[in-house]
């Protein structure tokens, strides 16, 4: 319990006076108050912050714009986020590679469409060219082929073609890595009179 310079008593819990610096029985003054709100948005900041990380690793970007919509001040979010890169919980190079290796495991994607999403995540250039490195497009053009072809398979070879090379193009593989997949692939799947 606290008494206001008015007199009123104000209760609070006893963790966060202490978080504050402020004993119970001092008097709640403006400054008091602007302590205990401080310390409040810190640790708003902090268990959102968590709770955010809980679900998938984060780019410090995100991160910034997660609490930013909660409304934390720039200096608390600016503390949290060195906080949690000093711990090990943000780190832009561990979130890029982590990013290509499941989207790679879930749904392929070339190396320029890789990028421009850990572009828009917010990690540095530098880090995301990096991380798309360890990426084959050749290779991974044609698991996405073939992976694809079976919905195609009743299809002439310029429908197919077209088909399946508009698929790879949205998936961010390259010309020559889209035809060299699309012409394996139609010669796997169809009779050797057929082949391309």
């Amino acid at each position: 319990m606290l008494t206001t310079s008015d007199g009123e008593t104000v209760i609070v819990h006893a963790e966060a006076l202490k978080l504050a610096g402020i004993r119970e029985g001092d008097i709640f003054d403006h400054k008091a108050r602007k302590k205990l709100d401080l310390e409040k948005y810190r640790q708003t900041a902090h268990n959102g912050a968590l709770r955010h990380l809980s679900r998938r690793p984060r780019s410090e970007k995100e991160l910034r714009t997660y609490l930013r919509q909660r409304r934390i001040p720039a200096d608390i979010i600016e503390e949290e986020v060195e906080r949690l890169r000093g711990a090990g919980l943000v780190d832009d190079e561990a979130f890029a590679e982590s990013w290509v290796g499941e989207r790679q495991a879930s749904a392929p994607r070339g190396q320029r469409l890789l990028r421009y999403e850990l572009l828009g995540k917010g990690v540095q250039a530098e880090v995301a060219d990096e991380a798309v490195l360890s990426v084959d497009d050749r290779t991974a053009a044609l698991a996405v082929a073939r992976g694809r072809a079976h919905r195609l398979a009743d299809l002439e070879f310029r429908v197919f073609s077209q088909r399946l090379g508009g698929f790879l193009r949205r998936r961010g593989f390259a010309y020559d890595d889209i035809q060299e997949a699309v012409r394996t692939v139609w010669n796997e799947t169809v009779p050797e009179s057929e082949r391309r």
